[in-house]
């Protein structure tokens, strides 16, 4: 399987730019017995590893996991080709039917969400990945306003979003209650938001009882609802 070629793509580009096994490990945060267990198991790490892997050799988790470039179409970045008519032997042209649902490449911010006290938000920059999920995922919400980010931390794991989980959001998409994206007084944070017209206030949850509920008023110029959450991509280890 692609798969099982994960780290020998880690290493070929590992050696090609002249890092050691030793640096590598510090530079994704782990030992290197860490990452030589890993390595013997063919264990492919979560989510947040495998991104950080993506920047430090610019390439993408897409292709360290399956060993294949994205390429993508240039009137719209998250729609899959359409299926190309296919001629038999016969002549005649019919259109092939894989009994398999559409599916959409939503772009991976550089970004790391927090289900936890927050972290510095950092400005827009180049996307690092695509990550492939079903197309009735976005649930007829534009599919081009779609990013996914990594999770870091546990205060939502009441709703099973793990660290190391990607959450896919919905850009400027604010409806009613729900999971959002947000940006408060400088962190980038997931969490359960509660608007309360009548007192001009929205409330902040977390799904987990060591966090405490915040209030903010809806005027506060340091919160920046980013997006509604749509969906999320498990990576974690049960």
């Amino acid at each position: 399987m692609h798969m099982n070629k994960f780290w020998d793509r880690v290493d070929s580009l590992r050696e090609l730019q002249g890092i050691s096994q030793n640096r590598f490990a510090e530079k994704i945060g782990k030992s290197l017995r860490t990452v030589e267990d890993w390595k013997r198991r063919k264990y492919i790490p979560t989510g947040d590893i495998c991104l950080l892997i993506a920047q430090l050799f610019l390439t993408t988790t897409e292709f360290l996991i399956t060993g294949e470039e994205i390429t993508l179409p240039d009137d719209d970045f998250a729609k899959e080709k359409p299926v190309e008519p296919i001629q038999s032997p016969n002549g005649r042209t019919f259109i092939p039917h894989y009994n398999e649902e559409p599916t959409l490449l939503v772009p991976i911010a550089p970004q790391r969400v927090s289900a936890g006290p927050g972290q510095e938000f950092l400005p827009p920059s180049e996307y690092i990945g695509y990550v492939r999920i079903l197309e009735r995922m976005a649930r007829g919400i534009d599919p081009t306003s779609l990013v996914a980010v990594s999770v870091k931390g546990d205060s939502m794991t009441g709703v099973q979003i793990f660290e190391g989980d990607m959450v896919l959001f919905a850009q400027h998409h604010i409806s009613e209650n729900g999971i959002y994206v947000i940006s408060l007084y400088g962190d980038l944070k997931v969490k359960r938001l509660e608007f309360r017209s009548g007192e001009q206030k929205i409330f902040i949850h977390s799904e987990n009882s060591r966090y405490s509920t915040e209030e903010i008023l809806m005027t506060n110029e340091n919160l920046m609802i980013l997006g509604k959450v749509v969906g999320w991509v498990h990576c974690h280890p049960y």
